[in-house]
């Protein structure tokens, strides 16, 4: 009984980890979680690291850890930044968009500019960061490559 546990339980980590790591794995993973973090779907994005990394292959829980970027005191900020990005692009000049206003009105008065500012923003910096993890993890395997 404990032993299946056991191999239950690391089978089941093996399968979140998704297999060894490699750069374009570790790129994918954050740029992934970073992309989901910065969506406008609060309460989603661990259903959503795990609903497309294990198909995928990708490490889980480095996803999850970037996806949290949008943590409760950061996620006013992201989508005040998500909602001035997404006005600008639309209409070619930001909102006299206040926190006060925010707070009054909600979200929900913004949600075209939201939706596409969430897109403009996910995407850019799930790419950015997809590559900066991509460049330090290939940094990081050579190095360690050329010690041993």
């Amino acid at each position: 009984m404990k032993r299946d546990l056991y191999r239950l339980r690391h089978d089941a980590w093996r399968r979140l980890r998704g297999g060894e790591v490699t750069p374009w794995r570790a790129g994918l993973s954050v740029g992934l979680g970073l992309a989901i973090g910065l969506t406008p779907l609060w309460g989603l994005h661990t259903l959503l690291v795990l609903a497309l990394c294990v198909p995928l292959r990708l490490d889980v829980p480095v996803a999850w850890v970037a996806s949290n970027v949008s943590l409760p005191f950061v996620s006013p900020f992201i989508a005040f930044a998500e909602i001035e990005i997404g006005a600008f692009l639309r209409t070619g000049h930001t909102l006299p968009v206040e926190v006060g206003t925010l707070r009054s009105d909600g979200v929900g008065a913004f949600l075209a500019e939201l939706a596409i500012g969430a897109a403009v923003l996910s995407v850019t910096a799930g790419a950015l960061g997809g590559v900066l993890s991509y460049v330090v993890t290939t940094f990081r395997m050579s190095r360690a490559a050329s010690r041993g």
